[in-house]
């Protein structure tokens, strides 16, 4: 009988220990708000520590990301130096972690650090005489630009390496480090779609810093080009991305992935700016915007989806942008 009352009192305890763990972050997390909003740094240092040891004791990763980077935030306010031992800590964690999904999300955030600052400190990095052929050294304020470049561009191959893993890792297992978007739900909320946009974002925070970037080279057609290292990085995420939704049979992931693509290029590469003329029958015909005809391509395409507004939307807002 003891027995019995024994095993109901560790199975009741089992049942009920999820909850608590829950109620206590929530609750260390609401005192972290608190603090915020009465503007004391120091408290939320703490208290974001203290989330994070829970985190660590209990293996809870969204927990540890998102104490982590809300600590580093506020420590970098206080104390700006801070940031070079922040960023070497994420390289050290992310060189222990065991799960591989914990991994591509610290090279993720990894990225986008060296990125922020390389973008934010670019004027003093095109001072600089670029070093080739040398390990960089320790202290990120002594590298030159195209060592930002191969770091950021390193980092976010570590974290795309596996887009399997990464398209089939759901956003909801890492809450509340990720917060759920309206848009996230159109790519049935997976992870692959969250670090490849970031992904996309650190490499155009980086792309002035490219020197290697050629004379943009264009034959009579206009239509072959050559790009910067980094832009190609940059097109191949989007390629990369569209394959997999393609295989995956995701419409809508296809259609706003295209979508992005398409503004992406029409931004960045003049050539796909400029209109031009189609030659038909020995005459010229009228004009051809190359973004235009790319959406209506996607109106056509996407006609029966609910979602091909956003085409439409587009559109518009391109032509109230020509007036």
């Amino acid at each position: 009988m003891k027995i019995k009352q024994i095993c109901m009192l560790v199975l009741l305890w089992l049942g009920v220990i999820p909850a608590v763990q829950a109620q206590t972050f929530d609750k260390l997390w609401k005192q972290v708000e608190q603090a915020e909003k009465k503007s004391l740094p120091q408290t939320v240092i703490k208290l974001t520590g203290e989330i994070y040891q829970k985190g660590e004791a209990e293996k809870n990763s969204p927990q540890m990301l998102k104490a982590y980077m809300w600590r580093m935030k506020y420590r970098d306010m206080l104390t700006p130096d801070s940031l070079y031992t922040n960023v070497k800590e994420l390289e050290q964690w992310a060189k222990q972690a065991d799960k591989p999904m914990d991994r591509a999300i610290l090279h993720s955030l990894i990225a986008g650090i060296y990125a922020n600052y390389a973008a934010n400190n670019q004027w003093q990095l095109r001072q600089r005489t670029e070093i080739v052929g040398e390990a960089p050294s320790a202290d990120m304020r002594e590298w030159t630009a195209n060592m930002f470049v191969e770091k950021v561009k390193t980092s976010i191959k570590e974290a795309m390496a596996d887009s399997v893993l990464l398209l089939n890792t759901s956003s909801r297992t890492y809450i509340p480090f990720v917060e759920l978007g309206e848009t996230s739900e159109y790519y049935h909320h997976d992870m692959y779609h969250l670090l490849a946009f970031r992904s996309i974002e650190a490499l155009q925070q980086i792309e002035g810093l490219d020197r290697a970037t050629p004379v943009e080279a264009y034959s009579e057609d206009t239509s072959s080009k050559k790009q910067s290292p980094v832009k190609q990085d940059i097109e191949r995420i989007y390629e990369n991305m569209l394959t997999s939704y393609k295989a995956k049979g995701d419409k809508e992931g296809c259609l706003l992935t295209n979508l992005n693509y398409l503004s992406w290029k029409r931004d960045s590469s003049k050539s796909f700016r400029e209109p031009f003329s189609v030659k038909k029958g020995g005459t010229y015909m009228m004009t051809v915007d190359p973004y235009e005809t790319g959406l209506d391509a996607l109106k056509t395409e996407y006609k029966s989806s609910d979602l091909c507004a956003e085409v439409y939307l587009a559109q518009a807002n391109y032509m109230i942008g020509k007036e």
